[in-house]
């Protein structure tokens, strides 16, 4: 059971800190021979993140819900929730066969995380004020970040740090491209689930012996991904994002030179 512990810590705390949660599991697979236990245990770890999601911005979500009876400000936010979910999905489907080729080449990944930490860099060096609120956030700002969040398929692109770094470029203040890029995350784990459930569901008694253990990594992947997402909504709001663009360079970079040692 340890290791599905293991693994469930690290997907909530990669999944949301600006560090790329797919390139680490798979710079861990091929540094370290460990393996994920298959396509089950990813849609449990990612429902317990998507629940830590849902936890912390529980009241931001109820409104949201409410908002097709109700109207006003928090219908604006669930259209532009849904226009960001568009680019997300197709760009997720055309880039799926090139994103699982590049999870076992240690050299695409460490690009990858490069590319995180240069757009973590590059945006909190902008001049640009940022003043816009999540409520004035535009259709077209809606389609750029959900554009960053279609990329970060792509092993080694942090999901969370390319859609809060289009949010910060696009002139969103701080808390609320986190906010949006946490929100986000939801209508796109729900709709790669739908996708990947047929499959994983193909073959329940090959998992008989391991529910409980997929039930364990849930659950510490909820509590992970809450202390992340909380971590991170505080870090952005007082301090700028470099600590984890360096991180970014640094295992970027060793990742590509492990590749060239080979």
């Amino acid at each position: 059971m340890l290791p599905f512990i293991l693994l469930g810590v690290l997907q909530g705390l990669t999944e949301f800190l600006p560090i790329s949660s797919s390139g680490h599991l798979a710079l861990a697979e091929q540094l370290f021979g460990i393996h994920k236990p298959g396509i089950v245990f990813d849609i449990f770890v990612h429902f317990g993140t998507v629940l830590s999601v849902l936890w912390v911005f529980r009241g931001r979500i109820f409104r949201l819900v409410r908002a097709p009876v109700r109207g006003g400000e928090d219908l604006r936010v669930l259209g532009m929730l849904v226009m960001g979910s568009l680019p997300t999905g197709i760009l997720g489907l055309a880039l799926n066969s090139v994103a699982e080729a590049a999870f076992a080449r240690s050299w695409a990944v460490g690009l990858g995380l490069l590319l995180t930490a240069s757009a973590l860099f590059f945006v909190e060096r902008l001049s640009s004020p940022k003043t816009k609120s999540l409520e004035q956030l535009s259709w077209r700002d809606a389609l750029w970040v959900g554009l960053a969040q279609g990329i970060a398929v792509l092993p080694g692109i942090s999901r969370s740090g390319s859609t809060i770094a289009m949010g910060l470029f696009l002139g969103l203040r701080r808390e609320d491209a986190a906010e949006f890029s946490f929100l986000l995350f939801i209508p796109a784990v729900v709709g790669a689930t739908l996708l990947k459930l047929g499959e994983a569901l193909s073959d329940p008694a090959a998992h008989s012996a391991l529910w409980g253990s997929y039930l364990a990594g849930t659950v510490v992947a909820f509590l992970s991904g809450v202390i992340a997402i909380r971590f991170l909504l505080g870090f952005v709001r007082e301090r700028r994002l470099t600590p984890f663009a360096i991180y970014c360079y640094v295992i970027g970079l060793l990742a590509v030179l492990w590749r060239i040692a080979r």
